[in-house]
C-alpha cells in the first residue's frame, strides 16, 4: 500500500481517539494534544506517565468494543493486541474514519510522517512506512538546514503581505513584491542581524513597490 498522497491536518477542536495505554499511546496522545485535539483514551489502564496526564484528556476504562468510537474524526490503534487493532481499522474503515494502525501500515488509511517544524514551516519526510529510521535520520538533517531563523522570516512575510494586500493595489507589483522576499535570503539575514534589523529591510522593499 502506497500513501502518496500528501496532506496536512488541522486536528484543533476535533475529536481524536486513541485506543491503548501505554509507551506507544503516550506518545501519540501527546502529539494530538500538541494539535490542539480533543483526545479520548480507551484503555483499561494506563502506563504511569500517561495516568499523570490524564486532566488532559477523556478516559474511558474499558476495552475496545465496536461503537466507542462513534463522533470520532481520527483514530489511533495502539493496543498491543493484534486482534483488537484489526477490529478498530475494520470499524473505522467501514464507517469512513482516519485511523493509524500502529502494527499494519495495510489497516491504516494514513501514517504519521517524520516532521520539521518552525513556526508556520511544515517539512513532511516519508519512506512510506518502510524505513521510520531513514525519516528521522532525514528529519534530523533538515532541522540543522531550516532553524528557528525560518520561523520568524515567515512572521516577517506574513505581515509583510499582509501590509502588501492593503498597499499595493497592483496585483502583479504586489507578486513581484513577495517573489522579491522570497529571494532576498531572509534566513541568512537573521542570523547575522537582529529581527527589527531584517524587519526595515522588508518594509524598505514592500515601500519600493508602492506608486
Amino acid at each position: 500500500m502506497a500513501f502518496t498522497y500528501s496532506v496536512t491536518l488541522n486536528l484543533s477542536g476535533t475529536f481524536c481517539t486513541v485506543v491503548g495505554g501505554g509507551q506507544v499511546a503516550l506518545r501519540k496522545v501527546q502529539a494530538l494534544l500538541a494539535e490542539g485535539a480533543e483526545v479520548t483514551v480507551i484503555s483499561p489502564a494506563l502506563i504511569p506517565e500517561l495516568a499523570a496526564m490524564q486532566d488532559r484528556f477523556v478516559w474511558m476504562k474499558n476495552s475496545y468494543k465496536d461503537g466507542l468510537l462513534e463522533g470520532s474524526f481520527l483514530v489511533i490503534a495502539a493496543t498491543d493486541q493484534r486482534d483488537v487493532n484489526r477490529q478498530i481499522a475494520q470499524w473505522c474503515q467501514e464507517n469512513q474514519v482516519l485511523v493509524n494502525v500502529v502494527d499494519s501500515k495495510k489497516e491504516s488509511n494514513f501514517i504519521v510522517n517524520a516532521a520539521v517544524k518552525q513556526g508556520d514551516l511544515l517539512i513532511a519526510v516519508s519512506t512510506n512506512g518502510i524505513s521510520p529510521a531513514v525519516s528521522r535520520t532525514i528529519r534530523q538533517e533538515l532541522e540543522q538546514q531550516y532553524g528557528p531563523e525560518y520561523a520568524v522570516m515567515l512572521e516577517l512575510i506574513a505581515q509583510a503581505r499582509a501590509e502588501a494586500m492593503k498597499t499595493i493595489k497592483d496585483d502583479a507589483k504586489r507578486r513581484q513584491f513577495l517573489q522579491s522576499l522570497a529571494d532576498m535570503g531572509l534566513p541568512a539575514m537573521l542570523r547575522q542581524e537582529t529581527k527589527e534589523d531584517v524587519e526595515k529591510r522588508v518594509k524598505l522593499c514592500l515601500s519600493s513597490y508602492w506608486d
